[in-house]
């Protein structure tokens, strides 16, 4: 009796044993399952981070030299309406109602040799009293010069033959749309505007 009873004991241990070790080795593997599953998150994480960063290089902050090239027409004016400025407003309407028949007052013509062509008919627009309202024609006369330009981020500087520069702020809204304050645009009728231009076409 003794004998059976150690016998039973001893298959007892060694039974819990084996069931001890398989617990263990399934734990092992679960935590090792684990692990691997946190190193795929962390990959997984580190590549969002380098799609992040690659889309953060997509979008420039500044307008490149070689976007800005092309036919740009000014097509609106922005002012706080708050101001309330007539005179802003009649120059708005005026502006809209000439964009509004494809005619530009101011037009830019950038080229990638760096020379650009400004065509003005702001001093030429002639507003006339008529039965059916206003009339305003589109100017046939315009001022027209040729200037070199350069382009350092934010900063649009016009050089002339006589070296003499002006510079303006430019604020791009996206790639087809850049604005500049109005006053260096026409300070007589767009002081305290800003000027937006849009681009016409690609060279």
């Amino acid at each position: 009796m003794t004998r059976k009873f150690i016998l039973l004991l001893s298959l007892f241990i060694v039974v819990y044993a084996c069931s001890t070790d398989d617990s263990d080795d399934d734990m092992n593997d679960d935590d090792q399952i684990g692990m691997e599953d946190d190193a795929m998150m962390d990959d997984d994480d580190a590549m969002m981070d380098d799609d992040d960063a690659s889309n953060d290089d997509d979008t420039p902050d500044d307008m490149t030299t070689g976007n800005l090239i092309g036919l740009w027409a000014l097509t609106d004016i922005r002012f706080d309406e708050t101001m309330d400025d007539d005179d802003l407003e009649f120059a708005q309407e005026i502006l809209a109602f000439l964009v509004d028949r494809e005619c530009y007052i101011v037009t830019f013509d950038f080229m990638n040799n760096g020379t650009v062509t400004t065509d003005s008919k702001a001093n030429f627009i002639e507003v006339n009293a008529g039965v059916g309202g206003l009339d305003i024609p589109c100017p046939e006369e315009s001022e027209m010069t040729n200037t070199m330009w350069t382009l350092e981020g934010n900063q649009l500087t016009f050089i002339d033959t006589d070296l003499g520069e002006e510079t303006v702020t430019v604020t791009f809204e996206g790639e087809n749309t850049f604005i500049v304050d109005g006053s260096a645009i026409d300070e007589n009728n767009y002081d305290g505007a800003e000027a937006v231009f849009t681009r016409l076409e690609l060279q």
